[in-house]
């Protein structure tokens, strides 16, 4: 490839012309910019909070149906998986017909089966709706990578990706808390009304204030006209018709297959693998910690009710903030510092070194939330080692999108996909099995071999920087350098 990529010369043009009437995503202006990562952080917190929403409502469930807890706990378990599903499902349909109508049809659904949820007589009907809810929930944290991609220079770009990424990751915490309290005062059919009101909000966020990102720079020609008047236009874009109209998009088959084109390179597997292999314990432990902390104390448990349980979800949610602020001035420097030191290049492998002190702090995060959870120390101590743990993989998640973007930047879909596969397939196994190995071999050793594994999984990003740029010039997906041009007009 040539030493300038195409993607660095279509994202920084000598000359920004903000307009929000254009239909080139990175001439919008900065507030048509930031409403729609704004309805894009709300649609993606809600993928996980509406399967978080289900951890104080076993509770209740098990006392109706006559369940164990940790039969209570396959809905969540099952929606959860189906997240990662959904999300491969959904990158053809947005490469060939649009992010918009994608996120639409997903939503509306979405909507309908959270409704459906509060109804339902049986806890196999219950199960099975909550897998479907789980299957159409998760466009938005797909296509979130995506359309900041299309719509922000790569100045902007890593800000934003923290932005994102907090409300990717709050969400299964804010779930059970936010649950537990309407808890007291409702029951949980009447809270899954509720919940469907939230989802449903975000549905007309949608179409009031999204618009369609999708836009070919190589060939302007292949974007086709818009209709004339404003509610045409958007319903148009909304249903697909717009999209199905752009030429020069993939097939659903030829979208299939760049999965699996991105998927096969090794930069992107190595790192993928350190992603699962790392993100998978804080799934488990939001899945199950539920199961070590509401059994009564004689029976080596704290005896939470759902309103206690409800209040620890605080721990991880100001760990969640605390990364995102941490990450921003971190991935930021880091960033600002190699573009200056090389003079005006940057190169991707350069973000990696912010996994260092990520991977310490998870492994003594959560290395020591076992050590206080087997030796029953104060509760303060459970909160305080899980939100260590949760915000080194806040952090975590926001340097691998980083950098994975900086390397696939025209295939910013499969990317997003194959990285939320990634966090669910690896933590759906955790729940499954993670009590019982505690049990077997004490939360201590389970807990702290979690940890190890932290530390030895980073060996892959290792060998990432260490052949990264070679592997990069091998293939057409990847850019060898990137070229930046400062846009000082630009406002974030």
């Amino acid at each position: 490839m040539d030493t300038k990529s195409e993607f660095e010369s279509t994202e920084t043009p000598e000359v920004p012309v903000w307009d929000d009437n254009s239909l080139d995503p990175l001439k919008w202006s900065p507030k048509k910019k930031n409403l729609i990562l704004a309805v894009m952080c709300y649609m993606s917190f809600l993928t996980d909070f509406l399967a978080g929403i289900g951890v104080p409502m076993m509770l209740p469930q098990s006392k109706e149906w006559g369940i164990s807890l940790v039969d209570a706990a396959r809905s969540m378990t099952g929606n959860t998986f189906t997240q990662g599903i959904g999300s491969l499902i959904a990158v053809p349909f947005a490469q060939r017909y649009g992010y918009l109508p994608v996120m639409f049809w997903s939503t509306l659904a979405t909507v309908l089966l959270t409704m459906v949820c509060a109804v339902v007589p049986t806890w196999i009907g219950f199960v099975a709706v909550r897998i479907l809810q789980g299957f159409f929930s998760t466009a938005a944290q797909v296509l979130g990578l995506t359309i900041i991609q299309e719509i922000y220079f790569f100045e902007e770009k890593v800000s934003k990706i923290n932005i994102w990424g907090w409300s990717v990751l709050v969400g299964p915490y804010a779930g059970p808390f936010i649950s537990s309290f309407m808890l007291r005062s409702l029951t949980w059919r009447e809270a899954f009304w509720m919940f469907s009101g939230f989802v449903a909000v975000g549905l007309i966020a949608i179409i009031v204030m999204m618009e369609e990102t999708a836009y070919d720079r190589e060939t302007p020609t292949n974007n086709p006209d818009r209709p004339a008047g404003h509610w045409k236009r958007k319903m148009y874009s909304l249903i697909g018709i717009t999209g199905s109209r752009m030429k020069g998009r993939k097939t659903l088959l030829q979208g299939s297959m760049e999965v699996w084109r991105v998927f096969i390179q090794p930069q992107f597997l190595l790192v993928w693998l350190f992603h699962g292999l790392t993100y998978c314990w804080s799934v488990g432990i939001n899945g199950t910690l539920v199961t070590f902390i509401t059994p009564p104390v004689s029976k080596g448990g704290y005896g939470f009710d759902t309103t206690a349980l409800g209040l620890i979800y605080l721990s991880p949610i100001i760990a969640v903030i605390t990364g995102e602020i941490l990450g921003h001035f971190i991935n930021e420097s880091l960033q600002q510092r190699t573009i200056r030191r090389l003079k005006g290049r940057f190169s991707p492998e350069s973000r990696l070194i912010a996994l260092v002190p990520s991977v310490l702090s998870m492994c003594f995060g959560i290395s020591l939330l076992g050590w206080a959870l087997w030796l029953h120390w104060h509760w303060f101590a459970v909160a305080l080692f899980w939100a260590i743990f949760v915000c080194a993989a806040m952090c975590s998640t926001v340097v691998i999108s980083a950098y994975l973007l900086d390397c696939f930047p025209n295939d910013s879909v499969p990317v997003a996909a194959l990285l939320n596969f990634t966090r669910v397939m690896f933590g759906f196994l955790v729940p499954i099995f993670q009590k019982d190995w505690s049990s077997a071999v004490g939360a201590s050793w389970s807990f702290t071999t979690q940890g190890i594994i932290c530390v030895v999984v980073y060996g892959l990003v290792v060998v990432v920087q260490l052949k990264g740029a070679e592997w990069r010039k091998k293939t057409d997906m990847c850019p060898d350098e990137i070229i930046v041009k400062r846009v000082d007009s630009i406002e974030s």
